[in-house]
């Protein structure tokens, strides 16, 4: 053997040896739901349904598995989206932030569409037993978990958004809702 062949067998062989790695660590049943996941918006009503009791099924464990790629790609969206927002002049700023707000509020108003007043089916999704509220020690270990996935630079400029968001609201009548009380 030459030494270009078995620096391409090494390389093979690492490259086999990362994919036997990556998808071994995942779980069967996370990797049919994240393909699921994929292919959502063409499920009929009884596929959502279905797809719904598989995912309050899943143990925390495998939640986190299954939603914390998702979690991290839309974080990272999300810092280049409001760091687009703030190199934007005023008046364009200002559009953006009409739209994003307007987005808000028609989400706000399919999920209470959907599920009702905060308690009737909250925490789950809408449909099924809820899983009741959480304790002082979940949500500190929720609060935990956000810091540790999270920058002290993107928890800046998160904050100088929501800051712009209340800000562009209050001058708009609007009243504060969440995060931007």
């Amino acid at each position: 053997m030459n030494r270009k062949q078995v620096i391409g067998g090494i390389a093979l062989l690492l490259l086999l040896l990362l994919g036997v790695w990556w998808f071994r660590g995942e779980d069967a049943e996370v990797a049919a739901l994240r393909e699921q996941m994929e292919n959502r918006e063409e499920m009929s009503e009884a596929d959502r349904q279905a797809f719904g009791e598989r995912m309050r099924s899943l143990s925390d464990a495998q939640r986190r598995q299954l939603f914390e790629p998702m979690m991290q790609a839309r974080q990272a969206e999300m810092q280049q989206r409001v760091y687009a927002l703030m190199s934007m002049p005023e008046a364009q700023r200002r559009a953006e932030l009409d739209k994003w707000i307007d987005g808000m509020e028609q989400r706000r108003s399919q999920w209470q569409g959907r599920g009702g007043p905060r308690g009737v089916g909250a925490g789950n999704g809408g449909g099924g037993p809820p899983r009741g509220e959480m304790t002082s020690a979940q949500r500190a270990q929720r609060g935990k978990g956000r810091l540790d996935r999270s920058t002290p630079e993107m928890r800046a400029t998160m904050t100088q958004f929501f800051k712009m968001v209340k800000e562009r609201r209050e001058e708009r009548g609007m009243e504060p809702i969440g995060r931007f009380r």
